[in-house]
């Protein structure tokens, strides 16, 4: 059967729907580039600022070394190329708030009140708990790893560091304890979502004891006992506060 004929005022709605789409399409490009702009400057100049205390920055984390450790460089560029990694990974620390609000203003009027409230805390959130892991990992983790690392054996060789794999070491557990204080965030989104409950996490508290340990096993990359009891006890904490924060908010 064929399609019945559309009269002139049909043709323009039809058109100034198509219109209206475009219109809405291109302010959404629009804003995404702004946006993306916005982040890529916030970026930038966090670099500039972290490589021009690039020297500081590597200092501190040799630091964390036993006392009486010494480092070498055993490429051409090895110290510039290490200052610059540390350099961009101090400046995600610093931008990523930034990032998250330019993130979460972009996808905020797409969402229903009710997501809202349950996905933005996240955005707020998510730079404080990084910030606490990073600052638990310098503090209680490194240390204790560092010094059983070049402790082991040490009677045995001349220890010299090489500068690169030092900091490599060091600024993977720095993200990695930032990224497992991530935990608390998830599951309070998933609690504001009514897809776990406090009761819930809480009845399954010997299985989070076990896959703690596990998993500290697993992001550590020594078998040092000390080191690995630490991670797991953070995790342990991590999730019965979070679990005793639902049941606070009725969830």
């Amino acid at each position: 059967m064929a399609e019945p004929r559309l009269n002139r005022e049909d043709h323009i709605a039809r058109r100034s729907g198509e219109n209206n789409w475009l219109d809405d399409l291109q302010q959404h490009l629009g804003e995404m580039r702004n946006r993306i702009i916005i982040i890529l400057l916030s970026l930038g100049v966090a670099s500039i600022l972290a490589f021009n205390y690039s020297e500081q920055l590597i200092l501190l984390l040799q630091a964390l070394a036993p006392q009486g450790s010494s480092f070498i460089q055993l490429k051409p560029g090895e110290v510039f190329f290490s200052s610059l990694k540390v350099s961009v990974t101090a400046a995600l620390l610093i931008a990523m708030p930034v990032i998250l609000h330019q993130v979460a203003s972009f996808i905020k009027p797409g969402l229903k009140d009710t997501e809202a409230r349950a996905i933005m805390p996240v955005f707020w959130l998510s730079p404080l708990f990084f910030y606490t892991g990073v600052i638990f990992a310098y503090y209680l983790v490194l240390p204790p790893l560092l010094g059983f690392l070049f402790g082991f054996n040490s009677n045995i060789v001349e220890s010299r560091y090489g500068l690169e794999h030092y900091l490599d070491l060091a600024v993977s557990m720095l993200l990695i304890c930032g990224a497992v204080f991530q935990l608390p965030v998830v599951m309070l989104v998933l609690g504001l979502c009514g897809l776990v409950t406090s009761s819930a996490l809480l009845s399954i508290w010997r299985h989070v004891i076990l896959s703690s340990f596990i998993a500290a096993a697993v992001l550590t990359p020594t078998p040092d006992p000390i080191t690995m009891s630490i991670v797991a006890g953070a995790l342990i904490g991590l999730y019965f506060s979070t679990a005793g924060l639902l049941r606070l908010a009725g969830k």
